[in-house]
């Protein structure tokens, strides 16, 4: 039977409840459009990018176990791995292989069946590399020439003649003998059991230039080569070289020198991890304080990016000298910085200053070196402002919950460790972490994160450790300064990301914010604590915030007041306001300050104007100002002989002219401008129609529903659309465009057709008797179609 077909036989005797959870477990094997039968999600479960997704989500234990399973494949049981010979490998029972065999079924990844481990025959592939071990020996003697392997054979005895299988069998048989091999290896000279052994425990291929280098069999047939270490065990089957200068042991080799009670690496149970006590009433003191920091740092940072532009590297991210300078500017520390750019970032509230790159004018090619470039407060970000608290805190969190981006962790570090791109990577620990923290003791905490990176490296067995426990020390300290957790312990906002109920925990989160400002003398605003949202934004809008930490400090100045004028407050319900948020009377000074600004706000007035039209007749120009036609303008007379219009200069003459005047176009200096620049208006919005636009493929829904879907489906293949095949069901229809819909439909390709007066878009076709059973992208769902009611769009 076939691995594919073993694979629907499985997930034909699967219960509901068994195959919703497979199909939850592999979720991307749900994307749309959604398998039709059991043949089309096996044909999914055993893509390599979905195989790939699956593996990851192993545990070190279920890893361990699939790896040995593959490992046994390798050594010749392909038509099924005896439970016996896996728990053999790890030297544990046969019922505790049976119960991570029955984890991995749930994935789709391996299932017993008649006794034995059946698994995709994609994965039969080197997973058991990550023990250090080669190439099977059958894969290595199969590329070898024949006088090479007689040479072999006749280093060890074995008879050379024969035909090359013969050569091959015999030099099988004695290399896969365990005994013989540690037999061999235990005459070899020092120097080659040294070598040996880096091969046998350290890695099984070596790059081993000091002793071989671009060289294979044809340069290793020398008496120089054969004195060498490397070429005393290549003449007996224990390496090969290869071309590139890297030398192999094959796995063979490997597990025999390994010793014969020698076991595969098996953690069936987690790392312990220390707690210790922690007060709740502790942990949720501490949240709230850091989650309160965290808007005020996110507002402080994007705010004073609006008086100073945070300048970006060429790589558009903010340098380490932007973060210490503000950091030093705002008395916060780098990671608080640091966390506050990219929750503003992946919030939207901060946008890229793109620079107006020059023309190149002339006959110069040289390519302008690119402008700095800098980061601004959004359009998106006054608006961040006019939520309350709660709501703010929600999207941040969001954000951090759901964005890709290392904020704390030392990416180089963390690159040069798995070779990638690490945010990938970050998103998917950071989770893991905030999970694993949360399932802890309540009302405890971790005492050792070391230890804690030992859990996360279990449950993520497929990364390199070093690299888990960067991230997860980055995670920690990122979960700190967001409020997701304190002391090491997960707080209610951790529990809140997990649940989905994250804007009741946000609510309590800031509660407890100050509300309450002492205002001094000397014209200044002290807020003991975390300012609350409200506080911080009317003080930000009428003074200037000097500090901020345990306690901030704001003062208050003729220009920073004026601010708040120009934004539209009045000194009324300024007065009203900062006496509501005082602790006791407002300071004379302060309201001297506020009432004199007040006074002097608003002597001079500024208008903007498109242009002025200025004539020398007062009569003309009131003709103008009350011409009908030119009401659009927006004239306004200001002077006898001087006429403001709203709208820009080309805009103004154009309707002038087409009103029977006869204006000049001056320049700002007042000389007449004779070419003038016929530039177009900017397309009106409103003029255009956006055609309907598909809703896209629709998301995974409830795996129960597709269980069930999948259960009443039925399992015979599906009639596949042949080149001609609908000719016949459309006789006659040789226009271009009914050849043209045919086409389409026969290749598979996605096609608009006409269907009782409506117009679909559908793909995936499969012809079923007189119907065509087609998936509707714009709906998310499939659909029986007549054949005899389909027409060209």
């Amino acid at each position: 039977m076939e691995p594919e077909e073993a694979l629907i036989g499985l997930l034909t005797k699967l219960s509901r409840a068994e195959l919703a959870e497979l199909l939850g477990n592999r979720l991307d094997a749900l994307v749309a459009p959604w398998p039709r039968r059991m043949s089309d999600l096996a044909d999914r479960l055993t893509l390599p990018e979905s195989v790939e997704l699956a593996v990851a989500a192993l545990t070190a234990p279920e890893l361990q176990v699939l790896s040995a399973i593959q490992l046994r494949i390798a050594l010749g049981d392909e038509d099924g791995v005896p439970v016996s010979a896996v728990a053999e490998c790890f030297g544990t029972t046969v019922r505790e292989i049976e119960a991570v065999v029955a984890k991995l079924a749930r994935y789709g990844l391996a299932w017993l069946e008649y006794g034995v481990i059946q698994m995709p025959v994609i994965l039969h592939a080197n997973g058991y590399r990550r023990f250090r071990l080669g190439a099977p020996l059958a894969v290595e003697l199969s590329s070898i020439p024949a006088e090479y392997l007689k040479a072999k054979a006749a280093v060890l005895g074995l008879p050379t003649g024969g035909r090359r299988q013969e050569l091959l069998d015999s030099l099988l048989d004695y290399l896969r003998d365990g005994a013989r091999v540690r037999d061999l290896v235990a005459v070899a000279p020092d120097r080659v059991t040294e070598l040996l052994h880096k091969f046998v425990w350290e890695d099984c291929d070596v790059q081993l230039g000091h002793y071989i280098q671009h060289t294979h069999y044809a340069q290793l047939d020398t008496p120089a080569h054969r004195e060498t270490p490397v070429g005393w065990a290549v003449d007996r089957g224990l390496l090969f070289p290869s071309y590139s200068g890297v030398v192999t042991m094959p796995l063979e080799i490997g597990l025999a020198l390994r010793g014969r009670d020698y076991h595969l690496p098996f953690t069936p149970d987690p790392p312990q991890v220390a707690l210790c006590p922690v007060a709740p009433e502790r942990v949720a003191t501490e949240s709230s304080a850091a989650a309160l920091r965290l808007l005020d740092r996110v507002i402080t940072v994007v705010g004073s990016s609006a008086v100073d532009p945070i300048p970006l590297l060429k790589t558009s991210r903010v340098g380490a000298r932007a973060v210490a300078k503000l950091a030093k500017d705002l008395g916060a520390d780098s990671d608080e910085i640091k966390i506050a750019l990219d929750l503003a970032g992946a919030s939207g509230l901060l946008a890229v200053e793109i620079p107006i790159v020059p023309e190149v004018t002339g006959r110069s090619r040289r390519t302008p070196p690119k402008p700095p470039e800098f980061l601004h407060p959004s359009d998106d970000f006054t608006r961040f402002r006019e939520l309350d608290a709660a709501d703010q805190l929600t999207r941040l969190l969001r954000s951090w919950w759901e964005f890709r981006f290392v904020s704390t962790a030392d990416e180089k570090a963390v690159r040069a460790v798995i070779g990638e791109d690490p945010h990938e990577l970050h998103e998917l620990v950071r989770q893991l972490t905030v999970r694993l923290l949360a399932g802890i003791e309540p009302g405890t905490g971790l005492i050792d994160p070391e230890q804690f990176a030992a859990l996360v490296a279990w449950h993520m067995p497929s990364v390199d450790e070093e690299a888990i426990r960067l991230l997860v020390a980055a995670t920690l300290t990122e979960a700190r300064l967001v409020g997701v957790s304190a002391s090491y312990s997960a707080s209610e906002l951790a529990f809140a990301l997990l649940t989905g109920n994250l804007e009741q925990a946000a609510a309590t989160a800031v509660s407890g914010a100050c509300g309450s400002a002492l205002f001094g003398t000397d014209l200044t605003a002290i807020v003991t604590g975390p300012p609350s949202t409200e506080l911080a934004n009317l003080l930000d809008r009428v003074a200037d915030r000097e500090t901020q930490g345990s306690a901030s400090t704001w003062r208050f100045s003729p220009a920073s007041v004026r601010r708040a004028y120009d934004n539209g407050a009045s000194v009324t319900d300024l007065l009203e306001t900062l006496r509501g948020v005082a602790r006791g009377e407002l300071p004379q000074p302060l309201t001297y300050l506020l009432n004199d600004v007040a006074r002097r706000h608003g002597e001079v007035s500024v208008t903007d104007v498109g242009c002025v039209v200025v004539g020398e007749d007062p009569a003309l120009l009131a003709e103008i100002a009350a011409h009908r036609k030119l009401v659009k303008l927006g004239l306004r007379v200001v002077a006898p002989t001087v006429l403001t219009s709203t709208l820009d200069a080309v805009t103004t003459l154009a309707a002038l002219r087409d009103s029977g005047y006869a204006p000049v176009h001056r320049a700002e200096d007042g000389t007449v401008v004779i070419r003038e620049e016929h530039i177009a208006p900017p397309p009106d919005p409103d003029a255009y129609v956006l055609p309907h636009q598909p809703t896209g493929p629709a998301k995974p829904e409830d795996p129960f529903l597709h269980a069930d879907r999948l259960m009443a489906a039925t399992n015979r293949p599906p009639k596949p659309l042949r080149r001609g095949a609908l000719m016949n069901v459309f006789p006659g229809k040789r226009t271009a465009e009914w050849m043209r819909m045919i086409w389409q439909l026969e290749s598979g390709f996605p096609v608009s057709i006409g269907y009782q007066g409506e117009k679909f878009v559908i793909s995936d076709p499969e012809l079923d008797g007189e119907f065509l059973d087609v998936w509707l992208p714009r709906y998310g769902e499939y659909r029986r179609l007549d054949l005899k009611l389909i027409e060209p769009p």
